[in-house]
């Protein structure tokens, strides 16, 4: 492997720390507790950015843990300028900031339209934390562009990538 190509994950001790903390709360699944717990370690030891690939004019997805009961853990290094699709997830979402800035927009569906509810920022450390009693996969409804090169750490409490995408179009202006 060439020394420039970026290392894989858990090369870096936290990482290994990270992981082990992933292992025991999906054991026993608290959404409260997964929030409180990922993001006050992230705080106290942001994994470094450069472990993570970087792919131009999009982001990257690295796989961080899975568990039986379906609960998973992703990391996502984000290019500058990065847009996502605006999707949807399983009934638990969390997303960490880590490293650089992300502008979240978050959606409510009606009669199959979108419309959007509210816009941040989310700078090193901060976090958005959804839960709902819905079990399909159009929870928390968002879609994110990366402000700056940017490290995020994406919780659900099952595969992320069968959330529901909706076209920009359906959004009503």
């Amino acid at each position: 492997m060439a020394d420039d190509f970026p290392k894989t994950y858990l090369n870096h001790p936290d990482q290994w720390l990270f992981k082990d903390l992933l292992d025991r709360i999906f054991a026993e699944p608290d959404p409260d507790r997964i929030t409180e717990s990922v993001v006050s370690f992230l705080r106290a030891r942001p994994l470094p950015m450069d472990d993570f690939p970087v792919l131009d004019n999009t982001y990257s997805r690295t796989m961080l843990g899975r568990h039986e009961n379906g609960y998973e853990a992703m990391a996502a290094r984000w290019q500058a300028g990065a847009v996502s699709s605006i999707h949807g997830h399983p009934c638990y979402a969390l997303m960490v900031t880590v490293h650089g800035r992300l502008h979240v927009e978050n959606y409510e569906k009606s009669r199959g339209r979108l419309q959007m509810t509210s816009s941040r920022i989310l700078a090193p450390g901060e976090f958005i934390s959804a839960k709902s009693p819905n079990t399909g996969f159009d929870n928390h409804i968002h879609g994110v562009k990366a402000i700056e090169e940017t490290l995020s750490i994406h919780i659900s409490s099952q595969d992320a990538t069968k959330g529901e995408i909706f076209s920009r179009q359906a959004v009503l202006r």
